[in-house]
């Protein structure tokens, strides 16, 4: 085992639970554990979503992604990074103007209460299949870099995410981000860095293969690589978890607003330097590592101290976007789904089912990671998943012509499809994502033609939507 990770992790991870029990002493509430009364300042809510966001899919699948095929992986980022910049400039102040809980609750609104628990399975599916790739992600830095075999370190992930959340709730999750988040970045920074240096600089990298140096090279075939940018996309304009129940329990829509901006850049600065240890790990320690160890094996390479700085980071990290998923996965049961069938359910039950409901997943997860343990893999089916709802999410908040009908069908045949296509083995080699697409775009456009028209209330909706910014008055109002 390394035995100055095993002196630091358990520390930092001690402070990082300590903090969340301490805070969640706040949650009396299903609004508290949700959404954390609705009053998070702009900079807690930017760190917490930077440190969501910035998990084990980026700080362990993306530096895997960069190491086996180099620059290409660039074009994901930049997608990801612009729908960020989209949201921060054009879209988080308008949907805090709704103050509503999850994305199904905008579905509820625009729609109608079919569609809204459509939405909430689709939610659901999504947080759990991302805290799946946060478990595969914290057992393989424990497993590569520690050395703690696979199964206990799972365990302990298991044991870990779910007590976290349920103790700390939202409120927990997003002060403890916002703490480490500076170890993330300095993390990122110092490691990228140091291992660039060890790398040999530019020359170095230079002596790569061509085709790892070439943007535009097909390491990834482009038929697929597209359909995978436009899910990563998708996740950055829907994303329940990391972005909209963020945004939702901000002081205000401005305070909204500022948050995701700083959030969006310095994602963006952060995907750069996880290009930067991808492509220097590949020039220190060669070729033929599997994705999901690749930073576990170029932490050996470097200063002790940093590699196990580092290491803690990743954990923290991953612990907190698993916090991330279950909350929102369980939010959505409780809330969306939960209460639809059931309305007098009281904000006591709520909250209890909510945190039974996490522990369920984190067990079933245990089980699931030990068949299919790729990181990558899970994060992709939670992305294509979000994508199903940006058709009808945005076209809906965009065109009165919009109605029930369109909404509903959309929801329901483009999800379908994405599983029905994963269950036959992609016929034809086409990605699910393009399917989904075609779907949810053709039933999105026949709804317009459905004898039952949106209400007045709904097309509410898209005016506030559309509404260029809150008077000074009602964001005043809104912080008393």
């Amino acid at each position: 085992m390394n035995a100055v990770a095993m002196a630091i992790i358990p520390i930092y991870l001690s402070l990082i639970v300590l903090i969340i029990v301490y805070t969640g002493r706040r949650v009396k509430s299903f609004k508290d554990y949700a959404m954390a009364g609705h009053q998070l300042p702009w900079y807690v809510v930017s760190g917490t979503i930077l440190a969501t966001f910035i998990g084990g899919g980026t700080m362990l699948g993306f530096v895997g992604s960069y190491y086996s095929y180099g620059l290409q992986w660039f074009w994901m980022c930049l997608g990801t990074s612009l729908s960020h910049l989209f949201m921060a400039y054009y879209l988080a102040q308008r949907i805090r103007r709704f103050n509503l809980y999850t994305i199904a609750d905008i579905f509820y609104k625009r729609y109608g209460e079919s569609t809204k628990r459509i939405a909430g399975v689709i939610n659901a599916i999504v947080g759990v299949a991302v805290g799946f790739a946060m478990l595969a992600g914290f057992a393989a830095i424990l497993n590569g870099y520690v050395g703690i075999p696979t199964d206990i370190s799972m365990l302990i992930g298991v044991i870990l995410f779910a007590a976290t959340a349920t103790m700390g709730g939202l409120v927990g999750v997003a002060y403890t981000d916002a703490i480490q988040v500076i170890l993330i970045l300095a993390g990122a920074i110092v490691v990228g860095i140091t291992s660039f240096v060890k790398a040999g600089g530019v020359a170095g990298i230079s002596t790569l293969p061509p085709n790892l140096l070439n943007p535009g090279s097909g390491n990834i075939p482009w038929f697929s690589y597209i359909a995978t940018i436009i899910a990563s996309v998708g996740v950055g304009l829907a994303d329940q978890a990391t972005i909209f129940q963020r945004v939702n329990a901000t002081q205000t829509p401005r305070a909204a607003r500022k948050a995701t901006i700083v959030f969006a850049w310095s994602c963006f600065g952060v995907f750069l330097l996880m290009g930067v240890m991808g492509l220097s790990a590949r020039v220190i320690a060669g070729a033929g590592i599997e994705e999901n160890n690749v930073v576990a094996e170029l932490l050996k390479h470097i200063n002790p101290v940093f590699a196990a700085l580092y290491a803690a980071a990743v954990i923290a990290a991953v612990l907190t976007t698993a916090n991330s998923m279950y909350l929102s996965a369980s939010m959505t049961f409780s809330r969306d789904l939960l209460q639809a069938v059931k309305p007098e359910i009281s904000d006591k039950t709520m909250l209890r089912v909510s945190k039974i409901f996490v522990w369920i997943m984190a067990i079933i997860s245990f089980f699931v990671i030990r068949f299919q343990p790729s990181i990558m893999r899970w994060i992709m089916l939670g992305y294509t998943c979000v994508s199903c709802m940006i058709v009808p999410l945005y076209g809906g908040l965009l065109s009165k012509k919009a109605t029930p009908a369109s909404g509903f069908w959309s929801l329901v045949l483009s999800i379908a499809s994405v599983i029905l296509w994963e269950l036959t083995g992609k016929p034809l080699g086409i990605d699910s994502m393009y399917v989904a697409l075609a779907v949810g775009i053709l039933a999105f456009a026949v709804g317009f033609g459905s004898k039952t028209k949106s209400s007045k209330e709904q097309l509410d909706m898209v005016e506030l939507f559309k509404a260029r910014q809150e008077k000074d008055e009602t964001d005043a109002a809104m912080i008393r």
